[in-house]
């Protein structure tokens, strides 16, 4: 008898411990799944334009709002992986990177940079130095703020350090090696000087979106749980004219014909969330473009 209450007391002591431990893993899973991405830290305060595209949530929104696949979604992975240092990746953890959970674009005076979360920084180590095909980069170069190589055939730039991981191209065509460590420098160090402290994103980042915008001193955040997208402004926007929905994707550099505006604007001004994924995917390609091609 004394034997079988023992035996019992172990069995619902590994119970509680089992329990308590797939708590804990909950807990961590549902953080790590929905806390607030540290992603923009890296973008300095005096950009052009930023662009904060969570892609786990967007998809989330997709799902739930659209009657559809977003027309442009695929099109928008096959070119993020032909990026150089990702080219022909077929499985997304092989390099350690995120490929579709966050993904961050700005622009400041010295060029345009595209941003990726890294889940190991060995592993991207490894990826760099033995996976990826020598007539695509040249070799890694260690730098006490960052690691980057650079492209073989293309101004273009890759360089990662803890978990970020940057895309840069030069504005300046000519081939400088030591202006481009000085804009990759910026982006690595001045975590203090970062856009993400602008008191004004830092609100419309309050609201859980998944899309924020900021470019011009001016900004919105967008949330695509309900039919139509809904929006949110910074107070310089909210106190005037409104902005419209269309307003990032001409900052893209897309033209819109009369017919296309009276198609996916409502009178009241407004975008079904299918219609703004579907310009939003189309404006990632677009802003992509420089990097690829």
């Amino acid at each position: 008898m004394q034997k079988d209450k023992g035996f019992r007391r172990r069995v619902v002591t590994l119970i509680i411990v089992v329990l308590l431990t797939a708590a804990v893993v909950a807990v961590y899973l549902a953080y790590g799944f929905h806390s607030r991405s540290n992603l923009p830290l890296i973008v300095p305060k005096n950009v052009t334009w930023f662009y904060h595209f969570q892609s786990r949530s967007v998809d989330e929104a997709a799902r739930k709002s659209a009657d559809s696949r977003p027309l442009y979604y695929d099109s928008f992975y096959y070119t993020l992986v032909k990026l150089p240092v990702l080219h022909n990746v077929k499985d997304a953890g092989q390099p350690g990177i995120y490929l579709m959970t966050d993904i961050v674009l700005f622009a400041d005076s010295k060029g345009w940079y595209t941003a990726l979360t890294v889940t190991s920084e060995e592993k991207l180590n490894t990826f760099c130095k033995d996976n990826v095909p020598a007539d695509l980069v040249e070799k890694p170069v260690e730098k006490p703020e960052f690691t980057y190589v650079k492209s073989k055939t293309r101004n273009l730039y890759f360089a990662y350090k803890h978990k970020a991981c940057v895309f840069y191209v030069p504005s300046d065509t000519s081939l400088n090696i030591a202006a481009a460590e000085e804009a990759l420098k910026a982006v690595f160090t001045q975590k203090d000087n970062s856009i993400y402290n602008n008191q004004a994103l830092q609100r419309i980042y309050d609201k859980d979106c998944q899309i924020v915008f900021w470019g011009e001193g001016i900004g919105h955040g967008v949330h695509l749980d309900a039919g139509y997208a809904q929006f949110h402004y910074t107070d310089s926007v909210r106190n005037s004219r409104p902005m419209s929905p269309l307003y990032l994707f001409n900052q893209a550099g897309i033209k819109y014909s009369e017919s296309e505006v009276e198609r996916i604007l409502t009178k009241n001004n407004q975008i079904k969330s299918r219609d703004y994924l579907n310009q939003t995917f189309r404006a990632m390609y677009y802003f992509l473009k420089p990097f690829v091609k």
